[in-house]
């Protein structure tokens, strides 16, 4: 008689399905946000209207509305424009991934279709009402960034359903696919070149082109960056090194050679553009930190490759090897968020407000890049902290599950009371949290489809 399935390690090319039988009993997420897409879809029409639409200033008069219609028409582009941009690709990218993320699962083309045709809706609708606002400003470029946005969001998690699908059918280290905290983590550690811990400001005016900002930026001296800011950014890349060799190692139990030419040219190409996106973007040059930066991610993808493959057979339960992952990124986000921003502190900004308790007052009192980049941040974060608790429940161990990450993420904030120069702000609890969950539904919708997939592969 065949026993009950167990949590052990699977071999190369072997489902790890069955051992879904004891975590079958609790929540199904993915169920339970199709049953209530309706309100999840109309919450983030509120979080987008928020965003787009305090402080509006209602303006009724027609005329002035003609003429700032002749002004969207025809916008002029500055540096605002760039920084909002960026923003509003930001913002619709979690319209299109909790667009996708409350659809039938599987996901189709014609979801992402229909996420990118009501984020481009959802986008002229608060540009018009922007038309009669004395303070905001209506542009054809915020609907081109907008419905830019939403697309890339659909497509995103639709490309990630498919290959966590294929990927789980298969078997992996940890119940999930490597690659997902990996490149949460990635996105998180890219960040902190544009909105680190402590940095310089702006030193050029968005009034010239990018090569002519970079110019001037590379005529200029390095500053000298802090030791702890030096520490953070060599820990943090550190481990997104280690991340990455669980994903390099993640089924067959040995180094994929495919996957590890894939991210040695990823993580160093991302190393590289963040530095010369900064400065493009008027930041000045550091020194020595995009070679710690270099040589923390290359010491722990190398630490990685060797003690994975020992790790692996030592720890046989891929439950409690999600946990500890899990709480390797639950370090890096505290190591991020917990050090002393002496950047807030040299700007003033670390007084703490009734605003930081309205959810998205923060991005809309903050008109710069470094807010974007904040927000990859925390979403980053907040996927492979859930992604890493998610996969537990996959597994058959349910408890620590989502509710751990959305805790993290308050507990993550709060910390910040004791930090100098940092603030609690529930908009970052929001970010992160809503993270884990989008990211815990797409496991459990790529879970139903490579149950569905072995069943029918299965038939005579």
């Amino acid at each position: 008689m065949q026993g009950p399935p167990t949590n052990e390690c699977v071999t190369r090319r072997t489902t790890d399905i069955p051992a879904q039988h004891s975590a079958r009993t609790s929540i199904d997420l993915s169920a339970v946000a199709r049953t209530y897409a309706i309100v999840l879809r109309i919450a983030y029409l509120g979080c987008i209207a928020i965003a787009t639409l305090l402080h509006l200033g209602f303006d009724p008069s027609l005329a002035h509305a003609v003429d700032r219609l002749q002004r969207a028409i025809e916008p002029t582009l500055g540096f605002k424009d760039i920084v909002d941009a960026a923003r509003n690709v930001a913002l619709f990218l979690g319209w299109g991934a909790t667009w996708v993320l409350t659809s039938e699962a599987p996901t189709r083309r014609r979801d992402a279709l229909v996420a990118t045709v009501t984020g481009m809706l959802a986008s002229l609708s608060v540009e018009s009402v922007q038309l009669f606002s004395a303070f905001r400003t209506a542009s054809v470029i915020d609907v081109a960034t907008n419905t830019a946005g939403a697309l890339l969001g659909a497509l995103a998690l639709w490309l990630m359903e498919r290959r966590a699908i294929g990927d789980m059918r298969r078997g992996t280290m940890i119940g999930i696919p490597g690659w997902l905290p990996a490149s949460a983590l990635l996105l998180t550690a890219f960040g902190l070149a544009f909105a680190p811990s402590s940095r310089a400001s702006l030193t050029v005016t968005w009034v010239s082109s990018p090569s002519a900002r970079a110019r001037a930026v590379s005529e200029m001296a390095a500053i000298d960056v802090p030791w702890t800011a030096l520490a953070t950014d060599a820990c943090a890349w550190l481990i997104v090194g280690l991340f990455v060799a669980v994903a390099i190692d993640d089924r067959a139990g040995r180094i994929r050679w495919r996957q590890l030419i894939a991210w040695l040219v990823l993580v160093p190409g991302l190393i590289v553009g963040a530095h010369i996106g900064r400065a493009a973007a008027g930041l000045m040059r550091e020194a020595s930190s995009e070679m710690v930066q270099s040589v923390g991610a290359a010491i722990g993808l190398l630490l990685g490759l060797l003690i994975v493959p020992r790790w692996r057979a030592a720890v046989t339960a891929r439950s409690t090897r999600a946990l500890h992952l899990a709480m390797l990124a639950a370090a890096f986000g505290m190591l991020m968020t917990w050090t002393p921003a002496g950047w807030a502190a040299r700007s003033g900004a670390t007084a703490f407000s009734w605003r930081q308790l309205v959810p998205m007052m923060s991005l809309f009192q903050r008109q710069d890049l470094s807010s974007v980049f904040l927000v990859l941040q925390k979403a980053g974060l907040g996927a492979a902290v859930g992604a890493c608790l998610a996969s537990r429940k996959r597994v058959g161990e349910p408890r620590p599950g989502l509710r751990a990450a959305v805790l993290y993420a308050a507990v993550l904030e709060l910390g910040q009371v004791f930090v100098p120069g940092r603030y609690p702000d529930v908009t970052d609890v929001l970010i992160t949290g809503s993270a884990a969950c989008l990211v815990a539904v797409l496991i459990e919708r790529a879970d139903h489809g490579a149950r569905e997939s072995v069943h029918l592969s299965s038939r005579p």
